[in-house]
């Protein structure tokens, strides 16, 4: 390293937003692996709850089927039913959190088929009647959403995702299988600045199996190996004490910038941001490590479109010490071609446990009550409100956030036409 350290600390702080995401990434691929292996999909049973901590903001909507996919040994085949009579989908991430290919409702009508996924790069022969996706890097996420209308519903999800299956293509070689880089998170893979001058040597470790395919990461790449940060680095292991303290700073500076980005840069109306292309960032590496931070797996906005809210109609932050109020006049509910649905979550972006296990309230909530008008009020506070238990959205003592989910939304949501309502206190 050869920059002075307000250079290298300028750069380092540049690298620190793009790579973070890839770190979170193969964070959670240490995760899942431990979890459930490799190349291998695994149904979830049940809904998520308090106790679901491996994805930041999980829905509690859907039945996810997830797998770690690394395809360093050769392609997989996914195998999907037809499945007509339930929203369902398909999301391919890869790891720098682009969503660069579905499978679902929306994205392939629901028909059944066989999808061989294969690693970048690959050029062997395609089995007859299966589609190609390309995956643009060796190490990926598949992540299963399926619809479930409550718990009388789970076992008819539960039997619909059993017909999926994944496979290897490739026949046993007795070959060593490939490793994934060590996790150095200290609690969830989103606690990325507190590895402070390490982070560059995860980063590092992560280019080294999953190096940037598309042109602008490449570029923005080939900035930053002027200072020494590439596949294979490890910076924070050969850094003197000056470069080190410069690079701890650029991760603090870097991180400065994601918060400013969630708090001011983010489009806002009524106290709702509204991220317009995620999912698909381009050159927009604030964005992408935004969200990499916040809903990471995020899809694309024609397959679901995701409203975060952390302050009440006054520009307060929302806390457990109120009781607000959200109001849909008639006609104005969430227009959803699939579902939407409101959910509450701690400042660590998780759900908190309540006396009620109610975590989220949306159009498939039972007895949920609308006025004889047509319109709906959502009541959110820690203690139930008088009259409206039914229309009770529990929410922690402390703060907290909201995310409002529209699954298939119509074009209105999508391009920012729809206004969700402001969330008002009431005491």
């Amino acid at each position: 390293m050869s920059a002075t350290a307000a250079g290298l600390t300028a750069v380092a702080a540049d690298a620190y937003v793009w790579g973070s995401p890839l770190v979170i990434s193969m964070r959670t691929a240490q995760e899942l692996a431990e979890l459930f292996g490799v190349n291998h999909l695994y149904n979830e049973q049940q809904l998520s709850d308090p106790t679901t901590r491996v994805v930041v903001a999980p829905n509690v909507d859907t039945l996810y089927s997830v797998a770690l996919l690394d395809l360093r040994e050769g392609p997989l085949v996914l195998t999907v039913p037809a499945i007509h009579d339930r929203y369902y989908c398909y999301e391919f991430l890869d790891a720098y959190t682009e969503a660069f290919a579905y499978i679902g409702t929306r994205a392939t009508i629901g028909a059944a088929g066989s999808w061989l996924v294969v690693p970048p790069g690959w050029s062997g022969t395609v089995p007859a009647g299966d589609h190609v996706v390309r995956a643009s890097t060796p190490v990926l996420f598949l992540l299963g959403r399926f619809l479930v209308s409550g718990a009388a519903d789970l076992p008819a999800a539960r039997a619909v995702m059993a017909q999926v299956h994944l496979a290897s293509m490739q026949t046993a070689t007795g070959t060593p299988t490939p490793t994934l880089p060590a996790s150095a998170a200290n609690g969830t893979p989103q606690n990325v600045p507190d590895a402070g001058a390490a982070f560059f040597d995860e980063l590092g470790d992560a280019l080294a199996v999953s190096p940037p395919s598309s042109p602008t990461d490449r570029a923005a790449l080939a900035r930053f190996a002027t200072v020494g940060i590439g596949p294979g680095s490890h910076l924070a292991t050969r850094c003197t004490a000056v470069e080190c303290a410069a690079l701890a700073r650029g991760v603090i500076e870097g991180q400065a910038r994601v918060r400013s980005f969630l708090d001011t840069s983010v489009h806002e109306v009524n106290g709702w941001q509204q991220w317009p292309k995620l999912g698909d960032y381009g050159g927009d590496f604030l964005l992408r490590a935004a969200v990499a931070q916040t809903v990471w797996g995020a899809n694309v906005p024609e397959e679901a479109v995701y409203l975060r809210s952390l302050y009440d109609g006054h520009g307060d932050r929302y806390t457990g010490r109120h009781t607000y109020v959200l109001h849909f006049a008639a006609g104005s509910l969430p227009p959803a071609k699939a579902f939407w649905s409101l959910t509450v979550y701690g400042p660590d972006g998780f759900l908190v446990e309540n006396a009620i296990h109610r975590y989220a309230i949306g159009d498939r909530t039972p007895g949920l009550k609308v006025d004889r008008n047509g319109s709906l009020d959502i009541y959110l506070g820690h203690d139930p409100p008088a009259g409206h238990e039914a229309n009770w959205l529990p929410v922690p003592a402390g703060s907290f956030t909201l995310i409002l989910r529209i699954y298939l939304p119509h074009e209105a949501v999508i391009d920012g036409t729809y206004k969700v309502p402001a969330v008002e206190p009431l005491g």
